[in-house]
């Protein structure tokens, strides 16, 4: 049974971001963007409704999470994809292209689905590295050069996305970095 409290903010508030990115309000614009917005909203509903809730007891599953942490991953991850981009860049047009692409397998101890999900896609969206496959805790990440690849042997990106679902309680953020 789908759970209208959280599909329907969700289409709602992408059905704003809709309105705003394209600028125009005629009945054609209009109507797509109220269907693709209820179809994400009940495609997200189901990833929502996935157990364990983030918080401790919470009504909704996002209710838990550190959104003072999510306001400094955001910049944090845009310098993470903006330096690695650069990195991936002089690679590319280096005289002798020094790539060696790779396969790394890592584990990780996140405590919920969509934590993992963030994970994978921050990992995608860093230039240099893709997420091929994640079963369980256990990720496949394609990395273009030994560099990118001892980062995510490293873990740092783990390391920050484990702070964005940990407990209030827990330590807090240290140097303005997640």
């Amino acid at each position: 049974m789908l759970q209208f409290t959280s599909t329907l903010p969700a289409a709602a508030t992408l059905f704003a971001f809709w309105i705003l990115l394209s600028g125009k309000l005629d009945a054609a614009h209009l109507s797509a963007g109220a269907a693709a917005a209820l179809l994400i909203g009940v495609a997200a509903g189901r990833l929502w409704a996935l157990p364990p809730t983030i918080g401790a007891a919470a009504r909704h599953p996002l209710s838990g999470l550190r959104w003072a942490r999510v306001m400094l991953y955001v910049p944090w991850l845009v310098w993470e994809i903006v330096a690695s981009g650069l990195q991936v860049a002089y690679v590319v047009l280096h005289p002798r292209m020094p790539i060696a692409p790779g396969l790394v397998r890592i584990r990780v101890n996140l405590p919920h689905t969509l934590a993992n999900l963030t994970l994978a896609n921050s990992i995608t969206l860093t230039p240099g590295t893709v997420t091929l496959d994640v079963e369980g805790d256990e990720f496949l990440v394609h990395a273009l050069t030994p560099t990118s690849a001892s980062a995510i042997k490293l873990g740092e990106l783990q390391r920050v996305v484990a702070a964005l679902f940990s407990p209030a309680d827990a330590r807090p953020l240290q140097g303005g970095r997640p």
